[in-house]
């Protein structure tokens, strides 16, 4: 008699693909690392040179404190009590450091689960002695491996600042709860959308959910700020009579989502999700017919969502700008960094600043949609479509073109919004106008930071993804050049910092030009590249 073979167990294979993750992932992994890293550390060095006295942090407190609209923007103001750095430093950065951890656990997850599945690897992969949950387990594994090194990055970097060590040890923590706790999400979106676009937009809407939560409930009376994974990573109170029970929550939703997923997978077919996917026309319309058509299908739902939110931001900002004198007329420190920008008055700052942050957002769009053609290049769609009469330069331009028109109706979504919230609030209808010609303002620059992305896929693709780091980079110098003391030819490099910031300075026609210009010509050389390489 054979003995009776020997099946693995589930996870069979999990190490080796572990180290696949790592490998795939390790500049992706580092430039998020890097820039949250950063940001954490450029937002304490800004917040502890601004805020050195005892005034200056009662000021602030009093300024956001009781005031509905900071809160939403930045939350509930754990220790301004008793205002310290670190309690001004967490109610500055706290959210938006969340978010960016939170993204990108759910774009790694979905990147090594659905995305697998949708380009037929999985099956490749399952062909080899590999156990049924080793794929979700390494990619999970992969995005702790990520979350405990940006979490221990912005510890030691705020340990540097000389913030209390258990505070700086507790923030650390709640990211890394945040990040996995979306990384389950992800990984249960991935079990429920037929597609990597749809798990990754469904993660998204429930990021965006949660958000909404911790606002109204920091708003109200509290309650509903449980409910969100944010509020949870906030009520760990880091700098403010550390809550260390707290991190146990996402803890045990992550678990649970994680059964969950697990249950899910063995209840559908591989590459199929438990929503099945919309069967498309039998034959394609007119509209397909070409490579700009073709684009934009591809790139409609993404310049949609982002429109929607972006308007969402825009509007809060307008309602906001109103108020924006009399708040910060209580604040003298952040009145002198508002004045600096420009020969108007505070609240001209203020929409100036509010229009490059919507530039500085928007400019994601762009990046990403640019960042299309990496993907279907990668993903070998674009084999299929040039092996019709279609010529490279015709297909890669038909993106650029749609990326362009995108990044207009993008900011101009968010300025108008902007402009209908501040003329609502102040009964001025003639600010519209003038608040969306301010946003509009901020395309040439977001089509630079475009122009560089469609370079380094023509020439080096693979390092088009080195096209964030300048986003990046921008979104520093625009926003900390002056509490940091950047020099002068650092802010250059910045293509936003050459906009003239209106509507508080006067408007010039000449860096638009210009930067049109440099962009049009990084686009020409994306081109160009393209035309003399081999596809990947």
């Amino acid at each position: 008699m054979t003995a009776a073979p020997r099946h693995g167990s589930t996870l069979t294979g999990t190490a080796q693909l572990l180290r696949l993750v790592l490998r795939r992932d390790r500049v992706r992994m580092v430039i998020w690392v890097v820039a949250v890293v950063s940001l954490v550390a450029l937002s304490a060095a800004s917040v502890v040179g601004l805020y050195d006295t005892a005034e200056s942090l009662a000021s602030y407190a009093n300024l956001v404190r009781d005031n509905a609209a900071m809160i939403v923007q930045s939350g509930p103001g754990h220790g301004l009590d008793d205002p310290t750095v670190g309690a001004v430093l967490i109610n500055e950065m706290s959210i938006w450091s969340v978010i960016a951890v939170a993204l990108m656990s759910i774009f790694m997850v979905t990147r090594h689960t659905r995305t697998e599945e949708e380009t037929g690897r999985s099956e490749l992969v399952r062909a080899a002695p590999v156990g049924r949950h080793a794929a979700a387990t390494a990619a999970m594994t992969g995005v702790l491996i990520a979350n405990v090194a940006m979490a221990v990055g912005v510890t030691i970097s705020l340990i540097v600042f000389d913030l209390p060590v258990a505070g700086s040890i507790a923030f650390g923590g709640a990211l890394i709860g945040a990040g996995m706790m979306f990384a389950s999400v992800a990984l249960v979106a991935g079990q429920v959308a037929s597609s990597a676009r749809a798990a990754n937009g469904s993660a998204a809407a429930v990021l965006g959910v949660a958000f909404a939560l911790r606002a109204a409930g920091d708003v109200g009376d509290g309650r509903l700020s449980w409910l969100s994974p944010i509020g949870w990573a906030q009520a760990v109170r880091a700098y403010a009579d550390e809550r260390w029970w707290v991190l146990l929550l996402p803890v045990v939703a992550s678990i649970g989502l994680i059964v969950t997923a697990d249950s899910l997978t063995s209840r559908r077919d591989l590459g199929a999700g438990l929503i099945a996917q919309r069967p498309g026309p039998a034959h394609a319309g007119p509209r397909l017919s070409s490579a700009v058509g073709l684009a934009a299908r591809l790139h409609r739902g993404s310049i949609i969502g982002w429109s929607t939110g972006l308007a969402a931001v825009g509007f809060f900002y307008g309602v906001v700008a109103v108020e924006a004198e009399s708040l910060l007329t209580d604040n003298p420190e952040m009145a002198d960094f508002f004045a600096q920008l420009g020969e108007g008055t505070l609240t001209d700052a203020f929409v100036a600043t509010a229009a490059l942050m919507l530039g500085l957002v928007a400019s994601g769009y762009t990046v990403s949609a640019v960042l299309r053609l990496r993907g279907e290049e990668t993903d070998g769609r674009v084999e299929s479509v040039l092996s019709a009469p279609v010529a490279r330069r015709t297909w890669m331009g038909g993106h650029l073109l749609v990326a362009l028109v995108g990044s207009v109706l993008v900011i101009g979504a968010g300025g108008l919004a902007m402009g209908l919230g501040f003329a609502l609030a102040s009964g001025d209808a003639g600010e519209l106008l003038r608040v969306l010609g301010a946003t509009v303002t901020m395309v040439p620059a977001m089509l630079v930071l475009g122009g560089l992305a469609a370079a380094l896929f023509g020439v080096l693709p693979r390092w088009a993804l080195v096209a964030w780091a300048g986003l990046a980079v921008a979104a520093v110098v625009g926003l900390l050049a002056e509490l940091i003391g950047l020099p002068n030819w650092m802010r250059d490099i910045s293509p936003f910092t050459h906009l003239p910031a209106l509507p508080a300075a006067p408007f010039e026609v000449l860096p638009l030009v210009m930067l049109t210009a440099v962009a049009a010509a990084l686009a020409a050389i994306g081109l160009a590249g393209l035309q003399r390489r081999d596809l990947t």
